[in-house]
């Protein structure tokens, strides 16, 4: 008995170190099961199939697909599906993958997959170890590689291309300069020549969407042309701050309060536009500013209220560099990354809370959106 369990446990051991790209099971098992087919077939952006097929002496009676996904976790899951056959010594099935129920996968996401299969005397084995890429085949992707990351793109237009690489990389050099922010692993940016095409490569996509950013999979999908250039390069910059705010600050236990982080995304693209800052003015006017804390959650779906959210946000980056400087910044995400609270990570850097930093802006906004001085010590 010892010696069938050790056998079978070294037949598995063998199968599953089979070179990716290729079932070499029946080279490396003894078993009488083989396998007689294999594929996964992507249906870009909706799902992907995987086939299989397999005979053995005996009827096969149990097939599961064991996949994981190419991404950035501090858990690596494993999926297992079992599927539905009639058992018999020759069977076929599959597995659809339908991304409108989990969610989908950017573009370019890698995916690993095998199979186990046993039959009704108790064997099993297990394939080796397939890859299959989530590709958005609809285009004839060419690439432009900038510091920390990869730029794709399709069509003719290569100037368009460069100015973006160009643009991403002066717009992280002065996020770097300014907080100490900074790529810490390689980004895939896919650029699409229209929201159209973009929104294609998305799952129930609105039609306002312009990008798409997924921090686990370092990979950024958005719509730019050269008509829509300057909200491109500016979007580009944006997406690419929540990018570097997530690999800075990425921990198990809590993410970053929303106004750190589209504040941070808000600055790295340079001055407050004039449309926030009117939102702003108006708001200082008015005395109807967001407290810090309430800018912690998810921001408004109210176009005027998210407005005026961005603007603050932006303006209390700005106070917190003007003031306290590059270093703190940096230490600040740290203190995140560490797994603090939001508060706690406040106090740990500048000793103040949230309330006290609403506390000490106020000033500081006033004095340069409204050009009251005021004597406020900050």
């Amino acid at each position: 008995m010892f010696k069938k369990i050790g056998l079978l446990l070294i037949v598995c051991l063998l199968a599953a170190t089979g070179a990716a790209g290729a079932f070499s099971l029946q080279k490396l098992s003894a078993s009488e099961i083989k396998i007689s087919s294999g594929s996964a077939v992507v249906e870009f952006p909706l799902a992907i199939t995987f086939n299989i097929g397999a005979t053995s002496d005996a009827n096969i009676t149990d097939i599961r697909l064991h996949f994981t996904v190419e991404r950035d976790a501090f858990v690596k899951v494993t999926t297992e599906e079992k599927l539905s056959f009639t058992p018999s010594t020759k069977v076929t099935g599959s597995y659809y993958w339908d991304m409108r129920q989990t969610g989908g996968l950017p573009t370019g996401t890698a995916v690993d997959y095998w199979w186990s299969i046993a039959d009704s005397t108790g064997k099993t084995v297990l394939t080796g170890t397939q890859k299959v890429v989530f590709d958005d085949a609809r285009f004839v992707w060419h690439s432009l590689e900038g510091q920390n990351l990869t730029l794709y793109w399709y069509g003719n237009d290569s100037n368009l291309a460069k100015t973006l690489v160009d643009t991403a990389q002066n717009g992280m050099a002065n996020l770097q300069k300014n907080t100490g922010a900074t790529l810490s692993r390689p980004v895939s940016i896919y650029v699409y020549a229209n929201s159209a095409d973009m929104q294609g490569a998305l799952i129930f996509a609105q039609e306002w969407t312009g990008g798409a950013t997924y921090p686990p999979y370092s990979t950024i999908v958005i719509g730019i042309s050269s008509s829509n250039l300057t909200w491109g390069e500016g979007a580009l910059v944006h997406e690419l701050t929540h990018m570097v705010n997530y690999q800075m600050t990425n921990n198990p236990y809590s993410g970053l309060p929303t106004w750190l982080d589209e504040g941070l995304a808000m600055y790295s693209e340079g001055p407050l536009d004039l449309s926030f800052q009117s939102s702003l003015v108006s708001a200082l006017s008015q005395g109807a500013l967001f407290s810090v804390r309430s800018m912690s959650s998810p921001f408004s779906t109210d176009a005027t209220l998210s407005y005026q959210e961005y603007a603050q946000s932006y303006s209390l980056i700005d106070f917190l560099v003007s003031k306290y400087g590059q270093s703190k910044m940096a230490a600040l995400l740290d203190a995140f990354h560490k797994g603090n609270t939001y508060d706690g990570a406040l106090r740990e850097v500048y000793g103040f809370d949230m309330d006290g930093l609403y506390k000490l802006w106020l000033p500081f906004a006033a004095s340069k959106y409204l050009n009251v001085k005021t004597g406020a010590s900050t």
